[in-house]
C-alpha cells in the first residue's frame, strides 16, 4: 500500500504549485488592410492579407436576391 499523508494540504500550497498551469488568451493583432482581429504570424480569414500582400484570395459570399 501506498503512504498516507498525515495532514491535508492547504489550498494555497496546491496553488503555489499548479501556477503555471492557467488558462492564457490567445495574442490578437489588427488586420493592416482591414483592421479586424487575427491571430499573430498568420494570414487574415477575412481579406486573406499577410504582411500588407495578399496570399490567398477568399471567396464571397453569395447574397440571394429574391
Amino acid at each position: 500500500m501506498a503512504p498516507l499523508t498525515k495532514r491535508k494540504y492547504a489550498k494555497s500550497r496546491q496553488r503555489e504549485r499548479r501556477g503555471h498551469q492557467g488558462v492564457v488568451a490567445a495574442n490578437t493583432h489588427s488586420c493592416s488592410q482591414c483592421h479586424s482581429a487575427t491571430l499573430s504570424h498568420h494570414v487574415c480569414p477575412t481579406c486573406g492579407y499577410y504582411a500588407g500582400k495578399e496570399v490567398i484570395k477568399i471567396k464571397s459570399d453569395k447574397k440571394k436576391t429574391e
